[in-house]
């Protein structure tokens, strides 16, 4: 696709926020690098050994509102908003310039951004006790880089859910990572997407499954550049699924977090 328009736009979805009981904490930053908002899920409390559940907003959009997708998880888990580095519209924030002209330029943007959220992360999993690995996900622009995280950092991945979102083929593995296990990979897309269409995830799909990932891509008929209440209950699930994977047993206490690198 050489050229990525205006309508990588924010999420639409219908949200509707239960009353599950969640612990909100302000915009807060990592050190010199992103600023995120940070929700505990389902009753968590912070000194808990939480998995980790980064979630990436789509063009124009912003933390503020794109929890609202996800903080009614209602599992215990410490969700984590990034906001996106570049002003976009009246308030919102962009991951990367969608006004690339080819691939190239496309590859570079996602690469800077998706390094700025490996950053984050690496932070994060320092500073906090439990998992070792995170789930990413995100729509849209968000996708992209939930595609690019599971691709270049498997090591930071345990389970990517990209939706509405690709990989340009100069990101492509170029061969089979060493890292194991690799991230699992769950893409959800509608197949009437005209702003990232459906084949764009397909080829991506069958790059990173040539590579040794389990990649799965669920296309969704009729549904455009947007998130449906379908395929958000199916993120929810897949989430659920991942955090399943890495919560620690029952019972288990915080450890002394490992010190940020320096």
């Amino acid at each position: 696709m050489k050229r990525l328009g205006r309508a990588f736009a924010t999420v639409t979805v219908c949200v509707v926020v239960a009353a599950a009981a969640l612990v909100f904490f302000p915009v807060a930053s990592a050190a010199d690098g992103l600023s995120y908002q940070e929700v505990l899920t389902g009753g968590a409390i912070d000194v808990e050994p939480l998995p980790i559940v980064i979630a990436l907003h789509g063009l124009g959009d912003k933390p503020e509102s794109f929890r609202l997708v996800l903080d009614d998880l209602g599992v215990r888990a410490r969700l984590v908003v990034p906001r996106a580095p570049l002003p976009h519209g009246e308030d919102g924030f962009s991951w990367f310039d969608f006004r690339a002209e080819n691939d190239e330029q496309l590859a570079l943007g996602i690469r800077s951004a998706a390094q700025a959220v490996a950053e984050l992360i690496t932070t994060l999993l320092a500073s906090h006790a439990g998992p070792k690995r995170v789930i990413v996900t995100g729509f849209s622009q968000g996708g992209m880089l939930s595609f690019a995280l599971a691709a270049a950092r498997p090591d930071l991945v345990e389970a990517a859910i990209p939706v509405s979102g690709y990989l340009p083929p100069p990101m492509w593995p170029a061969e089979r990572p060493q890292f194991r296990p690799l991230p699992r990979i769950l893409a959800l897309h509608g197949d009437a997407d005209h702003v990232v269409p459906i084949d764009s995830a397909r080829w991506t799909i069958e790059a990173l499954r040539s590579n040794g990932y389990q990649a799965e891509l669920r296309g969704y008929a009729g549904v455009g550049h947007s998130m449906t209440k379908e395929m958000r209950a199916a993120l929810h699930e897949a989430i659920k699924a991942a955090i399943v994977e890495l919560a620690p047993p029952a019972g288990a206490t915080a450890a002394q977090p490992t010190p940020a690198p320096r």
